[in-house]
């Protein structure tokens, strides 16, 4: 037996926002490992790193998309620098990567907050639709029998 049909229904029990995370970091873990394979600076393996600042910030918000922008930069640095230094963060390239990849973590967290309230607004509207309609059908069937 594959590994897939036992696979299917424990994935099942696995909520959206937790399928954006564990994407995340598998993702985080790809484009780190590609950067100690053959990081340098300026061959834009580190542009891998938007894509699980994205899925991060998808499943949560902006602040934790914020940290996700920073996790990020932090990782990117420990690759590329055989050592972390306060020096490493203070250049330039760095600090348009921290603003970058923070920025791409704020906005993405804060639309996908933003669309989620407005779903559940939504879908109360929806249910108060249906129970005027349950309403309006009940009364024509009594207008009917009666």
């Amino acid at each position: 037996m594959s590994a897939v049909p036992r696979l299917r229904p424990w994935c099942q029990t696995i909520s959206l926002p937790q399928r954006l995370l564990i994407a995340s970091a598998l993702t985080y873990g790809g484009v780190f490992a590609l950067l100690l394979a053959f990081g340098r600076p300026g061959l834009g393996i580190g542009e891998g790193f938007f894509v699980p600042v994205i899925l991060a910030a998808a499943a949560t918000s902006a602040p934790e998309g914020a940290l996700a922008g920073a996790g990020a930069l932090l990782l990117y640095e420990l690759a590329i620098h055989s050592g972390l230094a306060w020096t490493d963060f203070d250049n330039g390239p760095a600090l348009t990567r921290f603003i970058s990849y923070v920025a791409a973590g704020v906005v993405v967290g804060y639309l996908a907050q933003r669309v989620r309230r407005m779903l559940a607004q939504s879908l109360h509207v929806l249910e108060d639709l249906v129970e005027l309609a349950h309403g309006r059908v009940e009364e024509l069937e009594r207008t009917r029998t009666g």
